[in-house]
């Protein structure tokens, strides 16, 4: 096979040599040449492209096949159609390889760019982190250096708490004493109740016990506590003194007769807030001890002088003019004296007790009679005026409907037999004695009616003459 290959391309090269020897000849060699060159490689691509499918066997044919037979066109016309074409063609590949290799230096350039954006932002973000760590290990640093400060710290103070605990406790211990020190210099309850005397002195009780049960007789009645005494257990305001220093403020007044500046240096609190309970107090005791029934005997009630029978509301009652109250006259209403009578300076009221016909006896003051009289049972009677200020309000049991008394009215009812001997018992709180401004007229009309009811409860029975 080769040594026919060998003679075949032997014979084509004295053929060309032939050919080549005239000008004309030569150019046409020359151009017949370049276009086989040129179909050759077309052909040879296109076989190529053919034995990737077929197989490796057909290159062989391709290889050995001869172009020099080709047919070349004999119009020089057409031959240079032919090659301008191919020109042209292969300007257009060119230009395409060109552009293409620009579009790859392109690509190439924007590749090359992004990887030094990428490796920029890389180094940042790695500067950056690296930045945060380091600001997160001194703030590690810093919070581990508080930490043993404050560690350190504490240690002191449970040192200086361990050292001062015996200081505290005995401190404590002084501060209660002093407590205990001012509970006994301050005037209290507690200060006097383990003595009988002293309760006696200052309240009419015979004891603690008694007072005790007195107090809790007053504050039954909710109705008449809510707004005027405020328990330290309630919710809202709390006051200044418990109930039974209260009460002990009241009944010291009544007894001994102290100014209310003298009561609130002796409780160590302000005088408005001892004329608050001063007033709320009274109010109370009036409106609760005139519920306790008190009999009489009409064997001591008839000798009494000097004493007056009424008509009120249709009930027959007799007036028994027990004692004066003692009041300032105001200097613009005071008469200028004259050469035959002085100067007086104060004026009277009355204090009065007052009986019902069905054995009951009530107290009250300053009552104003009216001129008409009436004539019962052949004695004359006068009809008690309608305008009192405040108006003379009797217990339901002084009615002349029956009524019965409830249990804890007889259980607190008391018996009077001399009222000689319950004026005398009255004048002992000697708040009756004093002579008060004109201000004061229904404090002091209040007062006497506690105390006539206090003398009752403090004597059972009301002595015998």
């Amino acid at each position: 096979m080769s040594k026919v290959l060998k003679k075949r391309n032997d014979r084509r090269r004295t053929k060309k040599k032939e050919l080549l020897c005239s000008p004309q000849i030569q150019d046409e060699v020359e151009v017949q040449s370049s276009i086989g060159d040129l179909v050759l490689a077309a052909e040879l691509m296109e076989k190529v492209s053919e034995e990737t499918r077929r197989g490796l066997g057909e290159i062989s044919k391709c290889i050995t096949h001869d172009h020099g037979d080709y047919c070349v066109p004999d119009d020089p016309t057409v031959l240079k159609q032919m090659v301008k074409e191919l020109k042209k063609t292969s300007y257009h590949q060119n230009q395409l390889l060109l552009s293409l290799h620009e579009s790859l230096d392109n690509k190439e350039k924007q590749c090359q760019e992004l990887q030094e954006k990428l490796e920029n932002d890389r180094w940042m973000l790695i500067a950056d982190m690296g930045q945060q760590i380091s600001q997160l290990e001194s703030e590690i640093r810093n919070l581990h250096c508080e930490k043993e400060i404050l560690e350190k710290k504490n240690r002191d103070l449970q040192e200086q708490l361990a050292k001062s605990s015996g200081t505290v406790l005995y401190l404590g211990q002084q501060v209660k004493d002093q407590e205990s020190q001012s509970e006994e210099i301050r005037f209290c309850m507690n200060s006097i109740k383990n003595e009988n005397k002293w309760v006696r002195f200052y309240t009419g009780f015979d004891g603690y016990e008694h007072l005790n049960d007195f107090l809790g007789f007053l504050t039954a009645d909710p109705k008449l506590c809510t707004g005027k005494i405020r328990k330290r257990t309630e919710v809202g305001p709390q006051s200044a003194l418990n109930l039974e220093d209260q009460l002990l403020l009241v009944l010291t007044r009544l007894r001994l007769g102290l100014l209310l500046q003298d009561l609130a240096f002796r409780f160590r609190v302000s005088e408005s807030t001892v004329s608050r309970y001063w007033l709320n107090w009274t109010e109370l005791l009036h409106a609760r001890l005139t519920q306790i029934p008190i009999l009489y005997s009409s064997r001591y009630l008839d000798p009494f002088e000097p004493k007056r029978n009424i008509q009120h509301q249709g009930l027959n009652c007799t007036i028994l003019d027990c004692t004066d109250l003692f009041f300032e006259v105001q200097a613009k209403d005071r008469v200028k004296a004259a050469s035959t009578h002085p100067c007086r300076n104060h004026y009277l009221r009355r204090g009065y007790a007052i009986a019902s016909a069905n054995g009951f006896i009530t107290f009250s003051s300053s009552l104003p009679f009216g001129i008409a009289t009436k004539v019962m049972d052949g004695q004359p009677q006068e009809e008690l005026d309608g305008g009192i200020n405040p108006p003379l309000k009797l217990p339901p049991f002084m009615q002349n409907v029956p009524i019965g008394l409830t249990q804890e009215q007889q259980d607190m009812s008391r018996q009077v037999l001399s009222l000689l001997s319950l004026i005398d018992k009255v004048l002992n709180f000697r708040f009756l004695k004093g002579i008060y401004p004109q201000s004061m007229e229904m404090q002091v009309d209040r007062a006497w009616v506690i105390c006539c009811y206090l003398a009752c409860l403090l004597h059972d029975p009301m002595g015998l003459l």
